[in-house]
């Protein structure tokens, strides 16, 4: 489902997402679009941050309420920054900066649908333990969705997790890893991503290391700058520190470390 209170950009949008096979239904506001949410159940919402009767967040908050496990992406304006931020801690799955870049819209969306589908079925109870779970993984693309389905395992036999990883938390390992085996190992089957899990019921830490010669974390587009969230590495690195409670490089700049507290 698509929500937009500019008729032009919606009609585009939907034309463009049904081109890539996709059916799509519209909302001209978020109240419009909370109405049709709760009425059909899309599998995933893209919607406007600033519209009438009912704002991008608060129908963010609203399906995240009814049900979490809906992907939400928010389109945002210059200047939105902040309200981005705040959208991601309230467990938005991605954002799409304006102008829109439509190679990456269609690979947003996809990413969010494969979120979805991804979840882990069933819901179960465990003794709150402490867990540490070590991966060694080639630098193949396809295999990065078998780690977080395992990582999303390891959360909820901690008790870290009462049912899985949240979409948001899951996106921000897609991050995490795409960069270990695509900047790191420049996607060289023959090079691996170690990745250490420890978690625990309050704190989830996520280790990730490339075998690449590392770089200087300075060099890094800096996440709070506007002008970096139109670039592919730049949005990684703003959605990873906008889900996360701390992400930081390791000298010499090869292992990334990633931790999220437990609400």
């Amino acid at each position: 489902m698509i929500v937009d209170d500019e008729p032009l950009i919606l009609e585009l949008l939907k034309e463009f997402l049904e081109s890539k096979g996709h059916e799509v239904i519209t909302a001209l506001d978020g109240q419009e679009g909370l109405d049709q949410f709760l009425k059909i159940s899309p599998d995933m919402i893209l919607t406007d941050l600033k519209m009438p009767n009912l704002s991008g967040i608060q129908l963010l908050k609203a399906v995240k309420e009814t049900n979490p496990k809906v992907p939400v992406v928010l389109i945002s304006g210059y200047g939105e920054i902040e309200t981005v931020v705040e959208a991601l801690k309230e467990g938005a799955e991605n954002f799409l900066a304006k102008p829109l870049n439509m190679k990456v819209l269609a690979k947003v969306v996809e990413q969010a649908l494969t979120l979805k589908a991804t979840s882990i079925k069933g819901h179960a109870a465990y003794i709150s333990v402490q867990q540490t779970t070590n991966i060694t993984v080639p630098s193949h693309a396809e295999l990065i969705w078998e780690v977080i389905h395992i990582i999303s395992q390891s959360t909820v036999t901690s008790g870290f997790s009462d049912h899985e990883l949240d979409n948001n938390l899951k996106l921000a390992l897609v991050e995490g890893l795409t960069n270990a085996m695509e900047h790191g190992n420049k996607w060289d089957h023959d090079k691996r991503v170690d990745v250490e899990v420890v978690c625990a019921p309050e704190l989830l830490e996520i280790s990730i290391t490339d075998q690449g010669e590392g770089f200087d974390p300075k060099q890094l587009p800096d996440p709070t700058l506007e002008s970096n969230l139109l670039s592919e590495r730049g949005r990684g690195i703003f959605l990873m520190n906008g889900i996360m409670d701390e992400v930081f490089h390791v000298p010499p700049g090869n292992q990334l470390i990633l931790r999220k507290k437990a609400v």
